[in-house]
């Protein structure tokens, strides 16, 4: 391997290690060395697929290589911590997906880990990696929809095909796992803290045979309410409880404003912001047919390369997983939350 190269170990061999392997594989400054799944096939396929001879199954030998510069952290966000504290205290920075972990205590002592080996901590928050996300953001600054505002986004379908995504202790169900995007999101947009959250919710798929493993259900379905210091709203209605099959189409990302409607969508490969004014069709303002990952892996890349903070960081990531978690102390109250503006 190059000197120049970065060394890069994938933790996870499934569907977002995959996507993490093909993305690292298309920089000329990089070259994957490594790649780790307790399903050994699956590693497999993965090292096949980029021409890798070993697999393993353990991830301590594998980061523990010295060609390995970076890790990938694509194992259930349970896990998350272990594996990231593991590989900073080996020296090697860390691309973490999302959620960054299920409690704060455990950011903390990922932060802390990462700060002490002195090696770069980055989240995959991809959507913040889209360049319609500061359109927007600067966009909606200049008053273009007035204030205040309301962000309403709606996420419905069948029981995930992976079902630790269901399960308290492996991925915090939907309200960790997808709502991290938005408040972090909501927060970046508004350029605003959040203050308060209230929340309600449901399990409407505890008593579905597949999860009899599983000790404990999260919460897959929620109605989700955060306030922020602007004055602004984010609105969240999710569900992951319906039965297999009945997914409902989805709908782009609406906020509402004194001045029109703006109609948000993020697909990995195309994202694009519409708006809506009196008396006017449907107009498309920004557009962007960037890989959201794509950008991701490369920010990451040039973070190490030269020496600078990720675009999106742990803090990133413990502010949106406090609003989750406060989400879900709402949930179980019944009352509304106050945030501590201070984390």
């Amino acid at each position: 391997m190059s000197a120049k190269k970065l060394g890069v170990c994938i933790v996870g061999s499934g569907d977002m290690g995959t996507k993490h392997a093909e993305r690292w594989s298309k920089l000329p400054e990089a070259e994957l060395v490594a790649v780790v799944d307790l399903i050994e096939a699956r590693a497999q396929t993965l090292a096949r697929t980029h021409h890798l001879e070993s697999v393993y199954m353990d991830y301590r030998p594998a980061v523990s290589r010295p060609e390995v510069d970076v890790v990938s952290v694509c194992v259930p966000t349970g896990v998350h911590p272990e594996v990231a504290i593991f590989a900073a205290n080996q020296g090697k920075h860390v691309l973490c997906e999302k959620p960054i972990a299920l409690t704060m205590a455990e950011v903390e002592a990922m932060t802390e880990a990462a700060q002490r080996n002195e090696i770069k901590l980055g989240l995959g928050l991809m959507r913040r990696y889209s360049s319609i996300t500061n359109d927007l953001k600067a966009w909606l600054a200049q008053g273009e929809l007035g204030r205040p505002l309301m962000y309403h986004a709606v996420d419905v379908r069948e029981i995930r095909p992976k079902l630790e995504m269901h399960d308290v202790r492996a991925n915090g169900g939907p309200v960790i796992d997808m709502g991290v995007h938005l408040f972090d999101g909501w927060g970046y947009i508004f350029d605003s803290p959040p203050v308060e959250v209230y929340a309600q919710g449901l399990k409407l798929a505890q008593t579905r045979r597949e999860f009899a493993h599983i000790p404990e259900i999260a919460y897959d379905t929620a109605s989700i309410v955060v306030r922020y210091a602007s004055g602004d709203i984010g609105n969240f209605l999710v569900s992951w409880g319906l039965p297999p099959g009945v997914t409902p189409p989805g709908r782009p990302d609406q906020i509402f404003g004194p001045a029109g409607l703006a109609e948000v969508t993020y697909g990995i490969t195309h994202q694009e912001v519409r708006v809506r004014r009196t008396g006017s069709e449907s107009e498309r303002v920004f557009s962007s047919d960037q890989d959201m990952y794509q950008l991701e892996i490369n920010d990451f890349a040039r973070a190490i390369l030269e020496d600078r903070s990720p675009q999106t960081t742990a803090a990133d990531g413990q502010r949106s997983l406090q609003v989750a978690l406060a989400a879900l102390e709402s949930i179980r109250t019944g009352q509304a939350v106050k945030i501590n503006r201070s984390v």
